[in-house]
């Protein structure tokens, strides 16, 4: 069965870092996904594309075929990088298998990097709307302390759900930044150990994602309880 195309309109747009904006966007027609999914920009303006993108929200009841994506900004590379408000693209989906596991374990682990934490923010935002007691870990791998992306989002649903802990960990050099230092893979063996027995999601560059699945295999997670995503 050829995939479904549709035609969704931009609505909203803000930067979520120096290199990456948040745009949101509203379907024509009804418009379900399962968080973890993606989609791809095939058209715009009579051009054709292929720009896949993550889903960075979960469906929300309230706002009816409204999502959000997380889009790296390249001076231009790309239509997406100067989309004007009410612009409309042409888009193919959704698809993929980045999905919550149909039997959840007792708690999970998500692990992401830069522009990979889009879709396990609209993991999280599915499960914590969940009557579930679930625990969630997000390791978020970033440089500077203004590349944390969703950082507002993720520490607001911290302090409404005591199930959740937000921890991003950080590679540049900043002083002032008095969290965690260093790449994701230095924190799982900790994450691991805290939470124990989990299911894993992890989502990222090839070489990242590659490195934390053999890290967790290693370190006692089954490979059937992970479930991962590179670019």
């Amino acid at each position: 069965m050829p995939a479904r195309r549709f035609v969704i309109e931009l609505i909203a747009r803000s930067p979520l870092s120096s290199r990456v904006d948040r745009l949101r966007f509203a379907s024509r027609e009804p418009f379900v996904w399962q968080a973890g999914q993606h989609l791809v920009v095939v058209g715009s303006a009579g051009q054709a594309h292929f720009l896949p993108y993550s889903i960075a929200s979960a469906n929300d009841p309230r706002k009816p075929g409204e999502f959000e994506l997380a889009v790296a900004v390249r001076a231009g590379a790309d239509v997406m990088d100067t989309l004007p408000l009410g612009a409309e693209l042409e888009v193919e989906g959704p698809a993929g298998a980045f999905t919550w596991q149909a039997a959840p374990s007792p708690s999970a682990l998500l692990v992401g990097a830069g522009t990979g934490i889009a879709p396990l923010r609209a993991l999280i935002e599915a499960e914590l709307a969940r009557a579930s007691e679930a625990r969630l870990l997000l390791l978020a791998g970033h440089r500077e302390p203004a590349d944390v992306l969703f950082a507002q989002d993720f520490e607001r649903l911290a302090a409404q759900h005591p199930r959740f802990h937000f921890i991003p960990t950080l590679t540049g050099s900043n002083s002032a930044w008095l969290g965690r230092r260093g790449r994701v893979q230095a924190q799982l063996v900790e994450a691991v150990n805290s939470l124990a027995p989990l299911a894993a999601y992890v989502c990222g560059r090839l070489a990242m994602v590659s490195d934390v699945v053999r890290s967790l295999v290693e370190h006692g997670v089954p490979e059937g309880r992970i479930r991962s995503e590179g670019f």
